[in-house]
């Protein structure tokens, strides 16, 4: 049985092969739009941090680019290091260019990317403010400069800033025709495909650098057959501008002056994700050998509580991912013999992840069981959970979990008002009944008392966690 859960890799023959949450109609969808784009554009791929964007950017990469159609990569967050986009995005297209580039083309190529890495060096030299030279004026005596050779220090900074910006602006134009040349021959003259460039992980660099690649993939790079994709968490992204700009910028206009055309990845399916991990764990074997009365539905219970609680709590791809670490953790740091009580486990473990205030104040007694099961039934989905088999078993096991064997008299007792009272529903005397017969059996075959031992697997699978 695995700890972590491996990456998932990608086929160069069948690329979404193990792609695990559905998304390959997302991948055909996004290819025919590329596909039939006649102008420059920037698509914006929007999920929140930890959704599966980079698995999904790197698995539609291989499959453009086994339909011929020219593209590159290009971890941003792992580029932030740079000083200046510009650089970045220009060493990408100048490692990237050999492999892409059909052979019929490779020596136009060169030409064409010699051209423009030429013009976007200039480009770079001329980015060096001329108030530098202002800056040096404070050095001098300024007792003995005249005021004439004031004004003429004043009239050349002035005549020197119009000129880099009439020559600036020249060169911009034509590193764009470059660049447009350079896009165009990359494919064979007989197919006809725009270069797309994806930029990944640009939610999670620093502000300045995410807004900077912004700019200059509109400014200088928005030119005939190149396709610009971002990869990035909008919402994350708005905070970068905000933290820049101030919180009274429009993110929404600002981002529209550089974003084309959104498209919002899927949410996988319900439990997709989690039926996923438990092959990649290797849990399904592992709960195979569990063959006792009291033990060999605990697999079965593991899947549909952290399925039903993954729903519950909103818990993104990666937080799943975290729950499954420390399920597989608390498994291996126990022995065979012992039971998991996984509805009780998974529930503390899915609580830890998305919810640790909660989880602390319930083990350090400043939330009551009745407090925990009020704040999972304040979400409908919650409701609907502890009006099931397994839900009900949960509620049992919170509300004797503190207690000790054959001491549950007080726990049941609530549970009988229900029973007894005019006002109750024959719905909810059933439910009693069946909660007192559960916390019954627990008290007879284990599960009274067992929050202690549970917290203790938690805890110890999350000293071993990255």
């Amino acid at each position: 049985m695995k700890i972590k859960r491996s990456e998932v890799e990608v086929l160069e023959d069948n690329p979404f092969k193990n792609d695990e949450l559905g998304r390959q109609e997302s991948s055909n969808v996004l290819t025919q739009f590329v596909k039939s784009s006649t102008e420059p554009l920037v698509l914006c791929i929007d999920a929140p941090w930890g959704q599966g964007k980079t698995t999904f950017l790197r698995m539609w990469e291989q499959q453009l680019k086994n339909e011929n159609i020219p593209t590159i990569y290009f971890n941003a967050w792992e580029n932030d290091f740079t000083d200046d986009a510009l650089i970045s995005l220009l060493g990408e297209i100048s490692s990237s260019i050999e492999s892409i580039s059909k052979a019929e083309r490779k020596d136009k190529v060169k030409e064409y990317l010699d051209k423009t890495k030429k013009l976007g060096v200039s480009l770079l030299k001329r980015s060096v403010p001329v108030a530098a030279k202002i800056a040096t004026a404070g050095a001098l005596d300024l007792d003995k400069v005249t005021e004439q050779a004031l004004a003429s220090f004043a009239e050349s900074v002035a005549k020197e800033q119009l000129d880099r910006y009439e020559q600036s602006k020249a060169t911009i134009v034509s590193f764009r025709t470059a660049l447009a040349d350079l896009a165009s021959n990359i494919s064979s003259q007989t197919d006809k495909k725009p270069l797309v460039f994806i930029i990944d992980e640009l939610d999670r660099c620093r502000p300045n650098f995410s807004i900077e690649i912004l700019e200059k993939a509109k400014h200088f790079f928005s030119v005939e057959n190149i396709i610009f994709v971002l990869g990035a968490d909008k919402d994350q992204l708005g905070h970068s501008i905000k933290s820049v700009y101030g919180d009274g910028i429009d993110v929404h206009g600002y981002l529209r002056r550089f974003i084309d055309v959104d498209y919002v990845l899927p949410t996988p399916n319900k439990g997709l994700y989690a039926k996923a991990l438990f092959n990649k764990h290797g849990f399904n074997e592992y709960f195979k050998t569990k063959t006792e009365s009291e033990t060999k539905y605990e697999g079965e219970q593991a899947l549909v509580m952290f399925t039903e609680l993954f729903e519950i709590y909103n818990l993104s791809l990666r937080e799943q991912g975290h729950c499954c670490s420390l399920l597989s953790i608390s498994i291996k740091t126990s022995t065979h013999e012992e039971r998991l009580y996984p509805l009780f486990l998974c529930f503390l473990i899915v609580l830890k992840i998305k919810k640790p205030t909660e989880y602390k104040n319930f083990i350090n007694e400043r939330l009551t069981p009745e407090d925990l099961l009020t704040l999972l039934k304040s979400n409908e989905l919650g409701v609907n959970l502890l009006s099931t088999n397994y839900g009900m078993s949960l509620e049992a096991y919170l509300m004797c979990c503190k207690s000790f064997s054959h001491d549950t008299h007080e726990i049941n007792a609530k549970y009988e008002l229900i029973k007894t009272d005019l006002d109750s529903s024959a719905e909810e005397k059933k439910r009693a009944g069946d909660l007192i017969k559960r916390i019954d059996h627990f008290d007879w075959n284990g599960g009274v008392g067992i929050l202690r031992e549970t917290i203790s697997k938690i805890e110890i699978a999350s000293r071993f966690s990255g």
